[in-house]
């Protein structure tokens, strides 16, 4: 039977050569390439606006599926491209334009949904986020301008003292610490163990001796995350960053070591994308710490921004060179493009010269200088490693892209660094009970297992069922799983499926039931009301309950005095169990042995920012599973590139 679209796509309604061509054009798209909201789209400015061509229908399709690979838009080139694969001819784009009055709009003055700017097509509201985030940056930048010419240099000169010890060498942690303290938008990025969280400590209880010493009220400083597991790992390095810091018990006193999600900080609406603080109802906060930046969206993002005060300052820490949000834009990677070269203004790296004591590199000046830059700082030196690491050395070397050290890096073998090719069966059932290939090692799976069946042979009562589950939660997280996909022989579900069915034949898990002791649970829908957010990982528990044994999933909990959060599986939100989860998923998160199993098909997902982001989440042991080794290097070639810029030109 002919589909609805098919009779909307019909050639032969067309009178022009051009006119069919782009017909057909998108009914090929509509069938090989364009998702069912693509499609339905289409059919809707087809049906609402008869006098559209097939021109604008094709470009509103493919605007429609860039935001579906994360772009912020489609951009013109892109548009021409799917022209001349039909053989089309390419069109005076502007002259067209009139064309499409009911779909497109060139300034944002009316309700049309698609954007004409900077040659490219826009939805209204992610134009709508790029104008208002480019605004904001605008604002702050003259802000901080004016802000680092009024400290005292000697008096912050005195503070970063008694902060960071001398160095022989430049300390890259004295120096975002001091772009922070004077800037009211910052950025802080680094790879694993570059000390973010050690230096936005410092900067915090910088900021709060500035205020004693000037005699103002401490700030009010709140911390967020993008995710629950994000916050609670905030938490607990933030924790123990003030442990090692000798402060005054006032200062420290005023650092805030609680953390909240992102939704939750806003106040999150149900079913709505509103938030309950925005530009009429601000939040109470002078200065906003987010960690975990790159898994925001721009969307996100732009509700943040309208809900902060006016003067209230912003830091965001995070990874530049980590996969980006699922959603659209690649907000810290296009706010730190430059970040490696530093590009700061001769003033700007004078005024860091004196406050390093060192002499810096003369390649972090640049004679055209962006006043973005000026607010970004990127830590160059990782603490986490020793310099024969072989987790550092492959990060490094994926994110350059160096193909030949990558095979190199492969094939040593290093202590930290495992990798299988074409493994068996036998190997990989020894790697999830064990951690290791062999059998020999204790950090797969059956090490917090053992934990449960402990904690279920005696009586648990009270705070000792916390205090269980806490050890349970921190056992599991030691070993992870990840998966770049989540179908086919080592996608998400079938490796959840193999590894449970391993565990029961070991006698460590009763599998048989869908809810069963030890099982992980990944939370995959944002539930408000329970305070669950995707991402979110909890782990199935035997508990007592009034006088009765009951299963009850056992989360890490973000609220002040409470550890554990126990719901009811029945009541949890959508959920898959995660033995495996995604590469995406896994951000936020630190694994002591992270294990990464990669298809033996290709797939779009395979990107450098894949394997680069599930290295990163070992703090001590990297295994990478590859059935077929050209994939590896295949991936680390395909560096993403999301359309649509955030950076404003000052």
């Amino acid at each position: 039977m002919e589909s609805q679209l098919d009779r909307i796509m019909d050639p032969n309604r067309y009178q022009t050569m051009e006119q069919a061509y782009a017909t057909q054009l998108i009914r090929e798209l509509a069938g090989n390439h364009w998702r069912a909201i693509d499609k339905a789209l289409v059919r809707f400015f087809q049906q609402h606006c008869p006098e559209l061509s097939a021109l604008w229908l094709l470009v509103a399709g493919e605007t429609s599926k860039a935001s579906s690979q994360g772009h912020l838009c489609l951009e013109l080139q892109e548009a021409e491209a799917y022209l001349q694969s039909a053989g089309l001819p390419i069109p005076d784009w502007a002259s067209r334009l009139q064309e499409a009055n009911l779909l497109i709009s060139v300034a944002m003055l009316d309700e049309r949904p698609l954007v004409y700017a900077s040659d490219a097509w826009y939805f209204r509201r992610f134009y709508a986020c790029q104008q208002q985030i480019q605004a904001y940056l605008q604002h702050t930048s003259g802000q901080s301008q004016r802000l680092r010419s009024q400290m005292e240099l000697p008096v912050l000169q005195t503070l970063l003292d008694g902060l960071f010890a001398a160095k022989a060498e430049p300390d890259w942690q004295r120096l975002a610490c001091a772009l922070s303290a004077s800037s009211q938008f910052s950025v802080i990025t680094g790879g694993p163990g570059t000390g973010k969280t050690t230096t936005v400590v410092k900067l915090l209880a910088l900021l709060q001796q500035w205020q004693h010493q000037q005699q103002l009220p401490p700030l009010r400083l709140v911390l967020a995350a993008p995710t629950g597991k994000a916050a609670v790992r905030l938490r607990s390095s933030i924790q123990k960053a003030l442990v090692s810091l000798a402060l005054e018990p006032a200062i420290q006193a005023a650092v805030p070591t609680e953390v909240s999600t992102v939704h939750k900080l806003l106040g999150a609406r149900p079913h709505s994308k509103n938030f309950y603080h925005n530009e009429h109802h601000p939040l109470a906060l002078d200065l906003l710490v987010l960690d975990e930046a790159s898994m925001l969206d721009v969307e996100l993002f732009s509700a943040l921004l309208r809900a902060l005060p006016l003067n209230a300052r912003l830091v965001l820490l995070g990874d530049k060179d980590q996969l980006a949000s699922v959603e659209a834009g690649a907000l810290l990677g296009s706010l730190c493009a430059f970040a490696a070269k530093g590009r700061y203004s001769s003033a700007t790296l004078q005024w860091l010269t004196a406050l390093s004591h060192v002499p810096l590199p003369a390649e972090l000046e640049t004679a055209s200088p962006q006043a973005l830059d000026q607010q970004i700082a990127m830590l160059r030196k990782s603490y986490r490693f020793s310099a024969d690491s072989g987790i550092s050395a492959l990060a490094q070397a994926v994110n350059q892209g160096d193909l030949a050290q990558v095979q190199t890096l492969c094939q040593q073998q290093k202590a930290d660094l495992h990798v299988l090719f074409k493994p068996s069966q036998l190997h990989l059932r020894q790697l999830v009970l064990s951690g290791q290939a062999d059998g020999q090692g204790q950090s797969g799976f059956s090490h917090y297992l053992r934990l449960v069946q402990q904690g279920a042979e005696g009586p648990l009562h009270g705070a000792n069922q916390d205090q269980w589950a806490q050890a349970v939660l921190s056992a599991f997280g030691r070993f992870q799983l990840l998966c770049a996909v989540r179908q086919g022989e080592f996608g998400v579900q079938q490796v959840n499926q193999q590894v449970e069915l391993w565990l029961q034949a070991c006698g460590l898990v009763d599998a048989h039931t869908q809810w069963y002791p030890g099982r992980p649970v990944l939370i995959s829908q944002n539930d408000y009301g329970l305070g669950l957010m995707n991402g979110d990982v909890g782990i199935c528990l035997r508990r007592d309950w009034q006088g009765k044994s009951v299963l009850a999933v056992a989360f890490a909990s973000t609220e002040p005095g409470q550890a554990i959060r126990w719901v009811l599986p029945g009541r949890l939100p959508a959920h898959e169990t995660a033995y495996a989860i995604t590469v995406h998923k896994s951000q936020g998160s630190e694994f002591d042995h992270a294990v990464l199993l990669l298809p033996a098909e290709p797939s779009a997902l395979l990107t450098r920012e894949l394997v680069y982001t599930a290295i990163t989440r070992a703090a001590k042991q990297f295994s990478l599973v590859c059935p077929e080794p050209q994939l590896l290097l295949q991936a680390v070639s395909a560096k993403t590139s999301r359309a649509g810029s955030l950076r404003l030109e000052l």
